[in-house]
């Protein structure tokens, strides 16, 4: 496909077994949203490169086999508003994760994340790390627990 650019893109739940983040959306200058949930996405994250991240509002790559750390383009995102991943193998550690003042909602839910929950997570509207491999002090926030725990 040759595509100049996108604004919105949602190809959540369909059967095109993608593989990887294609090109032409990785290519996109400017793309907020990007929900790719479901799409049989089997690569490590960090060899997906947007051309730009400082556009994306919305991420959303639950329910794929996405492997290794988001935490590179995360740190470089400073517009974000969400990111979903539950329900991959991403393998990081939480405390190097940098949590701009614009993101609201985080699901990291079943995955295989590790280290100790960030006191900023408190500033989140909606949090889910459940299902991973935490440790330490939970800071005060209003989530509740199932939000936080489950091995």
């Amino acid at each position: 496909m040759n595509v100049k650019g996108i604004e919105s893109l949602d190809l959540s739940d369909n059967r095109f077994h993608l593989k990887e983040i294609p090109k032409w959306v990785t290519s996109s200058p400017i793309i907020y949203s990007l929900k790719l949930a479901k799409c049989g996405i089997k690569m490590k994250f960090e060899d997906w490169k947007p051309s730009q991240t400082y556009f994306y509002d919305y991420i959303d790559l639950s329910e794929n086999e996405i492997s290794g750390s988001p935490i590179g383009l995360l740190n470089k995102t400073d517009y974000l508003v969400g990111f979903w991943a539950s329900g991959n193998k991403l393998r990081f550690n939480l405390e190097g994760l940098r949590i701009v003042e614009t993101l609201k909602y985080l699901d990291l839910s079943r995955n295989l994340v590790f280290g100790k929950v960030p006191q900023a997570i408190a500033k989140l509207d909606k949090l889910n790390v459940s299902y991973n491999h935490l440790c330490g002090q939970i800071p005060a926030t209003k989530f509740p627990g199932e939000c936080l725990f489950g091995k």
